[in-house]
């Protein structure tokens, strides 16, 4: 009967399902790779339809996309901006501006994926 329940248990916890019921939303994840005096290195993986919380880049970074994909990117006061992102190549941003912040959307179907390098 022990077996039984905890194979219950896991079946709930791994087939994403809450307590109510209600499918669980996967969430961006930011996976270091490496941070050092001169430059720290993630990738983020951007499942579809979810989006971050505001907030700023103070540094120059490159993004190297993994996928192809577009993702928005929308500051608090509505501006809305979209970069396409193609597999294999690299973009560079300059730093946020100063007071700005914004958060980054995937409202498409598709996963998101970029390397970003950013110079300290």
């Amino acid at each position: 009967m022990r077996h039984t329940i905890l194979a219950l248990t896991l079946l709930y916890v791994v087939s994403g399902f809450s307590r109510t019921g209600a499918q669980t939303r996967p969430e961006m994840q930011r996976l270091p790779q490496f941070d050092n005096g001169r430059a720290a290195s993630w990738t983020s993986v951007i499942p579809p339809h979810t989006e971050s919380t505001f907030h700023r880049h103070d540094r120059q970074r490159a993004v190297v996309a993994i996928t192809t994909g577009d993702l928005k990117t929308i500051t608090p006061d509505g501006t809305v901006t979209v970069t396409h992102y193609e597999a294999g190549k690299s973009y560079w941003f300059e730093p946020t501006p100063t007071g700005e912040t914004h958060k980054d959307v995937n409202d498409t179907d598709r996963t998101i994926t970029v390397v970003t390098v950013e110079v300290k």
